[in-house]
């Protein structure tokens, strides 16, 4: 019997799309699984307001869920729902007895906002935290705190809860500002960066900006979470940090399957590190005097698996010479580029040895090998044993 997952979202954006197609990559993988969308209103906890979603999902009877909701729409779905199968939720939400989390590593987020912010000569930090969930604020804080280490730690972070659907149009007016965001923005040490992860939430802090007499990005650059729908309508267009939806997608499903299948996780949290940072208007695209670790990272990240080379990785990331970046890289990494690009090609061959049944010439293809034999050489290498005996020692495992 098919598998059957029920995708339960209160809203379809690029990122939703992107987690859904990574999901429908695990299905592909690893058949009979059904993946059924069940897009539902922002207004889920009110009475009525997704009845006929919530019908249609209770009627279909999933085997599991895969959610993306916040704590509000999470309750109003747990209302709604006569039988509650195994779930996973994408995003932040407080933690419910049987109910895994998923998702970015907000602490890498933001590492990647905050290098950026420095390689601009901006070293004042904040964040601007857009929910109403206390339990997480205080996540996010000493997230913010420990991986951005911002010099005025005490105001780095501040709160203002507002409604998502809000946040969603783009149209919507921002004045009056709320008094005490008034105060905290432009209370801070000039120039000052500022980062919010929200959907909506950069575009509105752009936004507020303008209202105060702010100019961005000279007095506040700021960084969003936003697609880039929202990042190009913004003025100036918005520099986003976005976590690796696609593999959040599939890694989430995976641990679902598991679920439906009797294997709980070990831990009811966890997260994928992969976050991609895209430089626009609000921060100031000013060229950096110091080698970008971070967007190296995130490329090879990314690219390793396509046959990056060092000499793209350079043109691709950097504004200094080979030897400084080399330097600077091998100082903070302890690999050279090229051993890092090869060590994040064979993390992703040893993946697809035991996840996928591809045929070792094509696993040696998609990890960014030239060849079948080079692939064969550098497994060897790395791990100590063929590729077709490590693949069948994890089989036995």
């Amino acid at each position: 019997m098919p598998r059957k997952i029920g995708f339960v979202a209160a809203f379809s954006n690029a990122a939703v799309h992107r987690m859904i197609r990574g999901a429908l990559s695990y299905a592909d993988l690893y058949p009979p699984l059904i993946l059924r969308d069940f897009r539902v209103s922002f207004e889920i906890a009110k009475r009525n307001k997704a009845a006929a979603e919530l019908a249609a999902l209770n009627r279909w009877r999933p085997d599991g869920l895969l959610t993306h909701l916040d704590d509000r729409e999470f309750d109003g779905l747990m209302e709604g729902l006569e039988v509650v199968p195994p779930i996973v939720n994408i995003g932040p939400i407080s933690p419910r007895p049987g109910v895994v989390l998923f998702g970015g590593c907000f602490h890498r987020m933001v590492e990647a906002a905050a290098q950026h912010f420095r390689q601009q000569g901006i070293r004042s930090l904040g964040y601007l935290y857009l929910d109403r969930n206390p339990e997480v604020l205080k996540i996010f804080t000493r997230a913010f705190h420990e991986a951005a280490r911002p010099p005025n730690p005490e105001g780095a972070v501040y709160a203002e809860p507002i409604d998502p659907e809000f946040l969603s149009d783009l149209d919507a007016p921002v004045e009056p500002v709320p008094e005490g965001l008034a105060r905290w923005l432009l209370g801070l040490p000039k120039p000052a960066g500022v980062m919010s992860a929200h959907h909506g939430g950069g575009n509105y802090l752009v936004r507020v900006c303008h209202a105060l007499g702010l100019r961005v990005p000279e007095d506040v650059a700021v960084i969003g979470g936003d697609d880039m729908d929202f990042c190009l309508s913004s003025r100036p267009t918005l520099t986003s940090v976005q976590f690796a939806n696609e593999i959040i997608g599939s890694e989430a499903l995976k641990v679902l399957d598991g679920m439906i299948q009797g294997r709980m996780p070990e831990k009811p949290a966890m997260a994928v590190e992969a976050v991609d940072l895209h430089v626009r208007q609000s921060t100031g695209l000013k060229a950096a005097s110091i080698c970008d670790l971070s967007g190296a990272l995130n490329y090879i990240d990314r690219h390793a698996c396509n046959g990056l080379s060092v000499e793209q990785l350079l043109d691709e990331t950097q504004q200094v010479s080979k030897m400084t970046f080399y330097k600077h890289f091998e100082a903070a990494t302890g690999l050279t580029p090229g051993q890092a690009i090869r060590q994040r090609q064979i993390a992703e061959a040893r993946r697809l040895l035991t996840q996928t049944k591809l045929s070792i010439t094509l696993v040696a293809e998609q990890s960014g090998f030239g060849s079948s034999s080079d692939f064969a050489r550098a497994f060897r290498i790395a791990v100590g044993m063929t590729p077709g005996r490590y693949r069948g020692e994890a089989a036995r495992s």
